[in-house]
C-alpha cells in the first residue's frame, strides 16, 4: 500500500512539474489573421521555401461548428511561409476537398440543411485563403454521392469532376501532394 501511495504521489509531482515548465506558446498569424496560428521557432531547420507547389488533399470530417481543420492547416502553411519571409507570390497552392470535407464548401442554406448549423464557419477562411492565392476545389463525385446540391456550393469554389482527377492533374503539373486527414 505504501508503494502504491508513493507511486501516486510521484506521478502527481511529475505532472505538476511538467505543467509548470511548459507554458502555452503565443500563436501568431502573420498572413491569415485568426486562422492557422504558428509559433516562431528560432534556429529551426527546414523552413518553408519560395516557389512551393502543393496540393492539399483534404478528406476528413471536422466539427461543423468550427472552420474545417484541413483548411486551418493550409492557413498554417501560409502563416509559416510568411513567418519565414517567403512571399505569397510564386506559391502555387490548391486545396481539394472531398469525402467528409465536401460539405465545407456549401453555402449557409445548404450547410444548414446538411448539418442543422445555421452558418458555415469555413466560408470566411475559404475567402481568406483564396485572397492569398489558394485555389480551393471540391469533388463533384463526393457532392453527388453524399446528396449535396451542386447549386448549394458557394460560387467562388469550382467543382472538380473528382478529387482523384484534380489531385492527379495537379501532381502532373508538379504539385507535391499533402494528405490532410
Amino acid at each position: 500500500m505504501k508503494t502504491l501511495i508513493a507511486s501516486l504521489l510521484g506521478s502527481l509531482l511529475t505532472l505538476a512539474a511538467a505543467s509548470a515548465v511548459a507554458p502555452k506558446p503565443e500563436m501568431i498569424h502573420p498572413r491569415i489573421a485568426d486562422y492557422g496560428g504558428i509559433v516562431q521557432i528560432p534556429g529551426a531547420v527546414e523552413p518553408p521555401r519560395a516557389g512551393a507547389k502543393v496540393v492539399f488533399d483534404i478528406t476528413s470530417e471536422s466539427p461543423v461548428d468550427k472552420p474545417h481543420k484541413g483548411l486551418e492547416a493550409v492557413a498554417r502553411y501560409l502563416n509559416l511561409t510568411a513567418g519565414a519571409g517567403v512571399p505569397v507570390e510564386g506559391l502555387k497552392l490548391t486545396a481539394v476537398l472531398h469525402g467528409g470535407a465536401a460539405k465545407t464548401v456549401l453555402n449557409d442554406a445548404a450547410f444548414q440543411a446538411a448539418t442543422k448549423v445555421e452558418q458555415n464557419p469555413s466560408l470566411e477562411l475559404i475567402r481568406r485563403l483564396q485572397a492569398n492565392g489558394v485555389e480551393v476545389l471540391v469533388c463533384g463525385q463526393a457532392l453527388a454521392r453524399q446528396g449535396y446540391p451542386i447549386d448549394g456550393v458557394v460560387k467562388n469554389v469550382p467543382i472538380a469532376v473528382s478529387a482523384l482527377t484534380a489531385n492527379i492533374n495537379r501532381q502532373q503539373d508538379g504539385h507535391l501532394p499533402v494528405a490532410i486527414h
